[in-house]
């Protein structure tokens, strides 16, 4: 990057690079050919994906061939920007080409779907195997080692949990044991609220409590303002605020109570059973009992202690392996599954998607702040202009990168688990 490079507006974008590599070590600079780039990113998927869009005049699909051995290395920044958390920089394995359309005699048009490296090796990849010990050092073994794992040599991030845990891996590939221990997993508090993704800063196995700590990468607000004005009353562009400007927002659910209900967010009975002892037992749990221990984005809950729900809308049925390995008492995860799907659930209390000018420093895992005005009409008695429900700390749960050769826009999901306003003191 040139020391004297310059941003010209919030969702300016370089295309530095996009190098096809074919199995055979022969490599073209295809970053002229480049139409466009989409790169999705979600924390609840384990890899990241994208499509090209390519012009070509070459006949490149033949040059190679290509027939499903190519990598591709792309290289993406917002001007000005720098370092391995700001560029979008890796390489990727090209694993379908589709939409191929002639547009003349000498040129076509066609798209090239690619994933994470990591991702070929997962689907390649089949484990029988047994694992034990502390759930954080075995991530870590299924995320790095080079016969049983997905050989990553990306950095990664990994929560120290406090449990361990004992399984066979029955010819499961490494993310499927990976989703394994995810249900099982414990941070320092004793949540079972671990997520594994991967985001542009590598692999993550981390409990919410991590996400919901970390500092706050932007802010987001709603308003018509487009320009800054000089004493002189002339205008000028502030680049920064318009990174803040939300072009579009959209709220899919607002609530919906019946799904909250059936899923166990607030509430669930379990009935477990255990074969060696001839013992079972029934454990109910309620959100707002856990609800202080848990780790939280906002302050106040997203329902009020009046809200009409029994445990008995939701009854699992869980069997315990007491003693079915040695040096653990029970490796199932049946003491923990009903706060886990109330974590979960919690997590998406608020779903919002938003529209925003491309950076390529914003990832899946970052919190954020959103700050949306009431829409009812303000007087000059308000004080508080802020909607306390859909304002507030957020994490980014996926990303629509849509980038063109001359802008990039992103469009992110939003999820919290809480609200800036107290239900049972601030609602009426």
């Amino acid at each position: 990057m040139e020391q004297a490079e310059v941003i010209r507006f919030a969702g300016d974008i370089a295309i530095d690079t996009a190098e096809v590599i074919s199995a055979n070590g022969f490599s073209q600079n295809v970053t002229a050919q480049v139409a466009g780039i989409e790169i999705y990113e979600d924390m609840f998927s384990p890899f990241i994906t994208g499509v090209i869009g390519i012009r070509d005049s070459q006949d490149l699909t033949n040059l190679f061939p290509f027939v499903g051995e190519e990598y591709i290395n792309l290289s993406i920044h917002t001007p000005t920007f720098e370092g391995r958390d700001k560029v979008i920089k890796d390489q990727f394995y090209i694993y379908k080409v589709t939409n191929r359309i002639q547009t003349n005699t000498r040129s076509t048009v066609y798209e090239l779907h690619f994933f994470s490296r990591e991702a070929l090796v997962d689907v390649n990849k089949k484990i029988s195997k047994s694992y034990q010990g502390k759930i954080s050092d075995i991530a870590n073994t299924l995320l790095t080692d080079k016969y049983a794992g997905l050989e990553t040599i990306k950095p990664v991030l990994i929560e120290e949990t406090i449990n361990s845990t004992k399984f066979i891996s029955n010819y499961w590939s490494p993310v499927t044991s990976l989703n394994y221990i995810l249900d099982r997993a414990k941070n320092a508090k004793g949540n079972p609220s671990y997520l594994f993704f991967e985001n542009r800063r590598g692999f993550n196995f981390i409990s919410t409590k991590t996400l919901y700590n970390q500092d706050i990468v932007q802010t987001f607000i709603q308003d018509e303002n487009l320009r800054d004005f000089r004493s002189d009353g002339s205008s000028m562009r502030n680049i920064e605020k318009e990174y803040k400007r939300i072009i579009d927002i959209n709220v899919p659910t607002v609530f919906d109570y019946l799904d909250n209900i059936i899923s166990g967010k607030f509430g669930s009975k379990q009935i477990s059973y255990d074969l060696v002892t001839k013992k079972y037992k029934v454990n109910t749990y309620n959100m707002f009992e856990s609800f202080e221990n848990d780790d939280h984005l906002n302050k106040f809950a997203s329902a009020s202690q009046n809200v009409v729900s029994r445990s008995s809308a939701l009854v699992l049925r869980a069997t315990d392996h007491w003693g079915s390995y040695n040096g653990i008492i029970d490796a199932t995860n049946s003491a923990s599954s009903q706060h886990r799907i109330s974590i979960m659930k919690q997590l998406e209390s608020t779903i919002v998607e938003i529209t925003v000018p491309g950076r390529t420093d914003y990832t899946v895992g970052d919190k954020i702040y959103m700050d949306i005005t009431k829409l009812e009409q303000i007087t000059k008695k308000d004080i508080d202009i802020t909607d306390k429900i859909l304002s507030g700390n957020y994490i980014i749960s996926a990303i629509h990168h849509n980038i063109t050769r001359d802008s990039h826009e992103c469009k992110l999901e939003l999820i919290k688990d809480t609200f800036l306003m107290d239900l049972d003191k601030d609602g009426t």
